[in-house]
């Protein structure tokens, strides 16, 4: 396996990085077209597949740049990295608009929609302006902590797809944890590597969260 690594490293920039965001894009296109089968989707569905696509996208790019391109200062690396982090970006953005949106309380629906709206107006110029990942950490750090405040199963009503959802975007904070503190296994699996399978756990977690609401709402 060692040897395989090696070999590959010969022809891509970060193989096992490029490898398990692949990976990632993969699984988050499937959690997309899995939920699209659910007829008469819901806003809410609707926002959860945007999510599921827009990270798709993100973990796409980040594959190539990790695979293609050294991480250097030239224009085309910086571009991809752009719309890498603008992806993002807009796919938590919808997070919090399928989150949001199903806050029963309309005055607080109101306002955390709101707030949602200025936090990304305010992340994609940050984006450009800082270059820093440090902005993506922050902006997710502040969604997550949302979703979880949001999907706590504090009732018994509907504490299944809840919990799903809340301990998916909860795990979440192991990444940036791991890329914080630099952790890594091995050579050829480092902070990048364990964050993706972080995130695969993550995301399959929202994602069965998803499915069970959207199939529980289906048979009501």
């Amino acid at each position: 396996m060692l040897s395989i690594v090696e070999s590959l490293s010969s022809m891509l920039s970060e193989p096992m990085t490029s490898f398990t965001d692949l990976l990632l894009s993969i699984s988050c296109f499937y959690f997309f077209f899995g939920l699209q089968k659910f007829n008469e989707a819901s806003i809410g569905q609707q926002h959860w597949q945007k999510f599921f696509l827009f990270l798709g996208v993100s973990t796409l790019l980040g594959a190539l740049a990790h695979a293609i391109f050294e991480r250097q200062n030239n224009l085309f690396y910086n571009s991809v990295w752009l719309i890498m982090q603008v992806s993002a970006g807009i796919s938590i953005f919808y997070a919090q608009a399928a989150a949001f949106g199903q806050l029963s309380h309309l005055r607080t629906r109101q306002v955390m929609v709101t707030l949602s709206i200025i936090q990304f107006v305010i992340f994609i110029p940050s984006v450009f302006y800082f270059f820093d990942f440090r902005v993506v950490a922050f902006n997710s750090l502040l969604a997550m902590t949302q979703m979880i405040v949001v999907f706590f199963p504090s009732k018994i009503e509907n504490w299944v797809y809840k919990t799903y959802i809340s301990f998916g975007f909860f795990i979440s904070f192991l990444t940036i944890y791991v890329h914080s503190q630099k952790l890594s296994f091995a050579k050829w699996f480092n902070h990048n590597d364990i964050s993706h399978v972080i995130m695969y756990v993550s995301i399959l977690l929202i994602f069965r969260g998803i499915k069970y609401q959207c199939k529980s709402q289906t048979t009501t």
